[in-house]
């Protein structure tokens, strides 16, 4: 099961562990010296983001695909085998996501 607080977690320490530490790096390359004012202002700057923007867009994202998820239309027809109690079907995927679910006993996902 999805769990979205989880999967905003996951999100949101992506952006503190990738975006944040880019963003520190881009502001620097903007200075033409190294100076502690200079790094002191892109640790900032970094901070600033990652507290303003991190957290509401990991809350976006997790959502977002937590409705993708919920609302996913699985489809296929399954042609079982067996007499009335012991029918089974085999579904499986096929290499093509394309003919998933049009062909008999594959699963597709819409």
């Amino acid at each position: 099961m999805l769990n979205v607080d989880e999967l905003k977690n996951q999100i949101q320490t992506g952006f503190k562990q990738i975006l944040t530490p880019a963003i520190e790096r881009i502001t620097l390359m903007q200075y033409p010296e190294t100076t502690q004012t200079g790094t002191d202002l892109a640790k900032d700057i970094s901070q600033a983001f990652e507290d303003i923007v991190a957290e509401p867009l990991a809350t976006i994202i997790a959502n977002a695909i937590d409705y993708y998820v919920k609302n996913a239309a699985i489809t296929g027809t399954i042609i079982t085998v067996g007499g009335p109690t012991t029918q089974t079907a085999n579904i499986s995927s096929m290499p093509t996501p394309v003919t998933n679910g049009t062909i008999p006993n594959t699963l597709g996902i819409s």
